[in-house]
């Protein structure tokens, strides 16, 4: 049995909420990505220290196009976990742009945001590499770096080609690996 609303408490409902509009869009995206990013030296927590992971520029892989798609699961990474990567639907807590920087200088500074997103337990990164373009060879030299040096870096559980909307395929998202901090 419902009960009637007696006349005086629906009177008060409609004082209550007048003037008050519908919202016109009823759906949510569960999957955009955070308008907010901010590059990770601008973080007060940050602390510069020497990188303790070695990229070796000596493994090579098969050099890509820079509109080539690159894909990295190690294993045991889920399938529906990778899945998610590939269609960017992890949310981006961080991202790294590496544009104009020299082969050496964007190895250690995504050694350096590694290190720092791992301490910051962040879980899903994007990084800007460039499509290379501009480049003197037929291959992009940073993407192929890339692509290369987060192969060898223990915490990189995947990384993907972004989605056209965050860089295309002169961007890629990463997983990094989580760690447990002791309390």
């Amino acid at each position: 049995m419902s009960k009637k609303p007696s006349e005086p408490d629906f009177s008060e409902f409609q004082t209550a909420v007048k003037g008050v509009k519908p919202f016109k869009n009823t759906r949510i995206d569960l999957y955009a990505q955070r308008k907010n990013t901010h590059p990770f030296r601008d973080d007060q927590q940050y602390e510069s220290a020497k990188a303790s992971h070695h990229l070796s520029d000596q493994q090579h892989y098969n050099l890509v196009t820079g509109d080539e798609f690159i894909f990295f699961a190690r294993p045991g990474l889920q399938l529906k976990t990778q899945k998610q990567l590939r269609q960017g639907k992890i949310p981006v807590d961080d991202h790294l742009d590496l544009h104009g920087l020299s082969i050496n200088e964007a190895r250690e500074t995504l050694i350096e945001f590694i290190n720092f997103a791992t301490k910051q337990q962040i879980r899903c990164i994007l990084l800007v590499h460039g499509k290379g373009y501009r480049s003197n060879t037929a291959k992009p030299v940073l993407k192929n770096k890339v692509n290369s040096w987060l192969r060898q870096h223990p915490d990189i559980l995947g990384f993907s080609s972004a989605q056209d909307r965050d860089g295309g395929s002169g961007a890629v998202y990463i997983i990094i690996r989580k760690t447990f901090i002791s309390p």
